[in-house]
């Protein structure tokens, strides 16, 4: 029976980092089964990013990222400005419409043009502010019983 100083009973066990630098592989990995070796990212690189061809690295868990800009969105912000210029207050509303949906799918999917999507919903709200601000004026004046002419 061993003593307080041997509590394994004087059997000694190997160090794990020596048991792993015979073998080459993990601890928690069997060798013996015929498995090929696990694939283990180079180090430098963050977790979940693997060297692709060429060196350039990529996540393959993460999905890929439409590529251009969101149509809506340009549509919104040319409908905006091309209301704003005719001063349409109804065709900002359109406007106001498809730069909201805009913003709303370019934060879905990724894409580029969430900034576009919100300029058209800020330049479609002036001309509708102006055309609010035009019916109650004239609704004001009407009520008060004065005469523009």
């Amino acid at each position: 029976m061993g003593g307080p100083a041997q509590p394994s009973g004087g059997m000694e066990y190997p160090s794990l980092e020596n048991t792993a630098a015979q073998h080459n592989s993990p601890l928690d990995y069997p060798t013996e089964v015929g498995l090929p070796p696990p694939v283990y990212p180079a180090p430098g690189y963050p977790p979940g990013y693997y060297p692709g061809p060429g060196g350039v690295s990529y996540d393959p868990y993460r999905p890929m990222k439409p590529p251009g800009t969101n149509g809506m969105a340009i549509a919104a912000l040319v409908v905006a400005l091309v209301s704003l210029f005719f001063c349409a207050g109804f065709v900002s509303i359109v406007s106001l419409v498809i730069g909201f949906m805009a913003m709303r799918e370019t934060k879905r999917t990724g894409q580029d043009g969430w900034g576009l999507a919100l300029a058209g919903v800020i330049v479609s709200a002036i001309p509708m502010v102006l055309w609010a601000l035009y019916l109650v004026f004239f609704v004001a004046i009407f009520a008060s019983g004065w005469s523009l002419v």
